[in-house]
């Protein structure tokens, strides 16, 4: 008798032929290979994405693929990552719970959703992901208003989705301030 639930990496897969055909329209061949190293990306995580138990195969790829990205800079600039420390880390924490009461919302609903790709990481990855967290969710004040806007899950999730590619595009450019140039995330990562 076979498996009635396909794995996370069988989904994965599902999920990039549903967008082979937007694969197909993109202009250039170096924008369909950026594409697939998307997914490749993703493939690094099928194991802790897997236990997420995401309804939306989606929304994990696009979970990966930020948690991908967000480390690839890091990496490239050599940014000490031995600095994270649990304890600072539980610090923000806790700063965070007691001084944004509506971050906290968009924290804990974060958790929630994301609990079992965030517990089957290997610490540095959970401490780099947890790092990731308090950046979004400290991010600026204004924005947060979104959050009593909307009170189902899906906008939410969307929320920290582009927050992250924000700070992470605001990162990349703060790299490349001396080449006065624009790059975006991709840009950066395939170089």
């Amino acid at each position: 008798m076979g498996r009635s639930i396909p794995s996370f990496r069988q989904l994965l897969e599902i999920e990039k032929l549903k967008w082979s055909s937007f694969k197909r329209l993109l202009p250039t061949k170096r924008d369909k290979q950026e594409f697939d190293k998307v997914f490749d990306s993703v493939k690094l995580y099928t194991t802790y994405l897997g236990n997420a138990s995401n309804p939306v195969p989606l929304e994990s790829v696009l979970m990966g693929a930020i948690f991908h990205d967000y480390k690839q800079p890091l990496q490239i600039t050599k940014e000490d990552t031995a600095k994270l420390d649990e304890s600072n880390l539980k610090e923000g924490l806790i700063s965070l719970l007691e001084n944004k009461p509506k971050w906290k919302i968009l924290f804990y609903r974060f958790s929630k959703k994301w609990h079992g790709f965030f517990a089957f990481l290997h610490k540095e990855d959970r401490l780099l992901l947890l790092k990731m967290i308090l950046e979004i969710c400290s991010y600026n004040e204004c924005t947060s208003n979104i959050i009593n806007i909307q009170d189902s899950q899906s906008p939410i999730d969307y929320f920290f989705f582009l927050l992250s590619m924000i700070i992470q595009q605001k990162r990349i450019n703060r790299l490349n301030i001396d080449k006065k140039k624009d790059v975006t995330l991709l840009d950066f990562m395939y170089k």
